[in-house]
């Protein structure tokens, strides 16, 4: 999943950064995407090295939602402004995107330790009952 992350990151910043330079006002507020790229990349590279992934990628997904929900509110304050427009859209599109591939991951992760602890179970149980070459006197 870091891989996927740190993907997302670049391409928040890629958006950030071409607003801000292929616009006409050069305003602060439009790095406003790359910022959030920025922690996004920062939490991949965290994700990668394995010691805290879990929390780095929960991490990553509360940035992912607050660059759905950020842009979205303001998307239709400023209906004017295609470029605008096209960015906020882009942005909440690919935060949404990876928002949900990041359910996605955490399901499957919970799956997968769930059937690892019902087959670790059952081998629990297997092994409790005594052979049956035991029981013969």
């Amino acid at each position: 999943m870091h891989r996927w992350i740190i993907l997302f990151g670049l391409l928040l910043v890629a958006i950030g950064l071409g607003r801000y330079y292929f616009a006409d006002a050069k305003q602060p507020m439009v790095l406003i995407p790359a910022v959030l790229g920025i922690a996004m990349f920062v939490c991949g590279l965290v994700a990668a090295q394995g010691t805290m992934q879990m929390l780095a990628t929960h991490v990553a997904a509360l940035i992912g939602v607050i660059g759905f929900v950020g842009p979205l509110v303001a998307l239709f304050e400023d209906t004017a402004n295609t470029a605008a427009v096209l960015a906020k859209g882009l942005t909440s599109a690919l935060c949404l995107m990876f928002v949900l591939m990041c359910v996605n991951s955490f399901l499957e992760v919970r799956r997968a330790h769930k059937a690892v602890k019902n087959t670790d179970e059952k081998e629990e149980l297997n092994t409790d009952i005594p052979d049956e070459q035991n029981l013969i006197p």
